[in-house]
C-alpha cells in the first residue's frame, strides 16, 4: 500500500459512494487506473502458500448511533488463559450488538463494545446473556453510556440471519427477562422485540407473501 492508496482509502472513508471518476480527479489518475488500485484493496489475495487472506479494505454501510438512540455497553474482561479468550471470540464473532471485541494488554486482557436498545436491555447483556458470564472469566468491569461521539457511524449488522436462537446459543423466548418485558430479546433469534434491528415478525410477513 503506497500513498495514493491511503488517499484512496480515506476519500471512500468520507463518501463510500465516490464515483470512479471523482476518485480520479482528486487522486490525479484516469479512473482505470483507480478501479485497479481499488479492485487490490477490496479483493481476497492468495499467500505464498496458496491461502486466501482477507481484503485491506471492506466499504460498508454506517449506522448514525446517535440517530438511533443507542445505549453503549464497554466491557473489561481478564480470562483465565488464551485458550478462555479464543472460545469467546468465536462464540462472539456472529453477536448483532457486538461492535468490537479485541484482546488488550494491561488490567484486562479482554475489551468489548456492544450497543443496546435501552436500560433494561443493558442489564440483560450484564447479567443474563454477557460476554462476562461465561466459563473462564475471572473478573470484570463494565461501563455504559449513551452514543459515541466518535466515530458518529457504526459499522452494524441491522438485518441479521436469524434462528430461533441467539447467535451465542442462548434461547431468548425462554428468557425470564423478556418474558417479563425487561429485555426485547437478541437481533439474531425470532423472539427479538426491539427497535434497531430489522423485525423477525416482518421478515416472516414478507416470506410468506412471497411463497403465496
Amino acid at each position: 500500500m503506497d500513498n495514493t492508496d491511503k488517499k484512496l482509502i480515506s476519500i471512500l472513508r468520507d463518501n463510500g459512494r465516490t464515483s470512479l471518476s471523482e476518485l480520479g480527479k482528486q487522486l490525479g489518475m484516469s479512473h482505470v487506473a483507480v478501479s485497479k488500485r481499488l479492485e487490490k484493496l477490496v479483493n481476497p489475495e492468495e499467500d505464498k502458500d496458496g491461502k486466501t487472506t482477507p481484503p485491506l479494505v471492506k466499504i460498508t454501510a454506517g449506522v448514525n448511533a446517535e440517530k438511533m438512540d443507542m445505549k453503549m455497553l464497554f466491557l473489561g474482561l481478564e480470562t483465565e488463559n488464551m485458550e478462555v479468550t479464543d472460545n469467546i471470540l468465536k462464540k462472539y464473532t456472529d453477536c448483532p450488538r457486538l461492535v468490537m471485541l479485541a484482546p488488550v494488554t494491561g488490567r484486562y486482557n479482554l475489551f468489548a463494545v456492544m450497543v443496546a436498545e435501552d436500560t433494561f436491555s443493558l442489564e440483560s447483556i450484564l447479567g443474563t446473556c454477557s460476554i462476562r458470564t461465561e466459563a473462564g472469566i475471572r473478573r470484570s468491569e463494565t461501563w455504559f453510556g449513551n452514543s459515541p461521539m466518535q466515530p458518529e457511524y457504526l459499522s452494524l449488522d441491522l438485518s441479521p440471519n436469524r434462528d430461533s436462537k441467539a447467535a451465542c446459543g442462548r434461547d431468548c423466548a425462554a428468557c425470564k427477562r423478556f418474558i417479563a418485558k425487561k429485555c426485547v430479546g437478541c437481533p439474531s433469534g425470532k423472539a427479538y422485540e426491539g427497535t434497531i434491528y430489522a423485525s423477525p415478525y416482518t421478515e416472516s410477513k414478507r416470506r410468506g407473501k412471497s411463497n403465496a
